[in-house]
């Protein structure tokens, strides 16, 4: 007989012999009690073996992830002049020759409060530097930079995401899922130097640069799975398309991935991460856009308890 069938069996027991004690004495009360605290210790270890069948992603109160990712990129700038009609995106991977793979730091941290909630944040900074000969004209806001001159440019995009959500009962013990809300915390910035032509024709070497900051709200959904007592499968998507403050536009982030337990407290993950930004941007010295496609492989160690 199972474990979990002698304790159903004993519960129904224990209910047979309290309806028996119409007029109980102390001998009987002792027996009851004593058995009562056999049957709830035993079901606190039926419980702790369940857990222990069930990946610890599932079950610990927290998780950290800690790893490195290896995203390919697509970064674009608009910046449009005060004195003439909207300017062209400016692709700065094809445009000025920056690398379109990089690898960057990234964070993740899990607390489970309570019995259905959950907060969850991300974090990570990419930036690119680089420089060469333009091929063609580059317009930057009320500035021409020309063809064959030597220019030297950067961007900065940043990313703390903050989210909180509610996890929802499911029949199987194997299965997490739940839906929340957050923002995420976007700075992102760019900078071009070289010869150029200003206003007026005069030519002269400038530094032009724009920068911006914002909280995105965002709703959110996500899944886990434990497949095993060593891999568990995790996903999750975080959408919006709203303005706020100086940037307005929709944002998409994806992560679906597997973790492989290799210890009680410890396991090593593999993701396919993916975070698309399509923005308008409406600041005083920066009225244009920014679209931002960041897709790739994020490799990290987990550490749950």
């Amino acid at each position: 007989m199972k474990k979990s069938e002698i304790l159903v069996a004993g519960s129904v027991l224990l209910k047979g012999e309290l309806r028996k004690m119409r007029s109980p004495n102390l001998k009987n009360v002792v027996g009851v009690v004593l058995f009562s605290m056999l049957f709830a210790v035993d079901a606190q270890s039926l419980r702790a073996e369940e857990q222990d069948d069930i990946h610890p992603y599932l079950t610990e109160k927290f998780f950290v992830d800690l790893g490195v990712y290896f995203p390919s990129r697509e970064v674009q700038f608009q910046v449009d002049g005060v004195l003439n009609a909207p300017n062209d995106d400016i692709d700065f991977e094809t445009e000025f020759g920056l690398d379109k793979s990089d690898q960057t730091f990234s964070l993740n941290f899990g607390w489970r409060f309570g019995e259905k909630w959950e907060l969850g944040t991300q974090y990570f900074d990419a930036s690119n530097n680089g420089g060469g000969v333009l091929e063609e004209d580059v317009e930057w806001g009320d500035v021409v930079y020309e063809q064959g001159s030597s220019v030297s440019v950067g961007t900065d995009f940043s990313v703390l995401r903050i989210f909180f959500g509610r996890n929802f009962e499911s029949s199987d013990e194997r299965q997490r899922f739940g839906v929340g809300a957050g923002f995420h915390w976007i700075e992102l910035g760019a900078s071009i130097e070289g010869n150029a032509i200003v206003a007026g024709g005069a030519n002269m070497f400038r530094r032009e640069s724009v920068s911006a900051a914002a909280p995105l709200p965002n709703f959110g959904v996500w899944y886990m799975y434990s497949m095993s007592p060593k891999w568990a499968f995790k996903g999750r998507a975080d959408w919006l398309d709203v303005d706020v403050g100086e940037i307005g536009g929709s944002l998409l982030n994806i992560s679906i991935g597997v973790n492989y337990r290799i210890s009680e407290h410890a396991g090593v993950g593999l993701n396919y991460n993916s975070l698309e930004l399509d923005a308008s941007v409406k600041k005083t010295n920066w009225r244009g856009g920014v679209n931002f496609t960041y897709e790739g492989l994020y490799a990290d160690l987990s550490i749950y308890w």
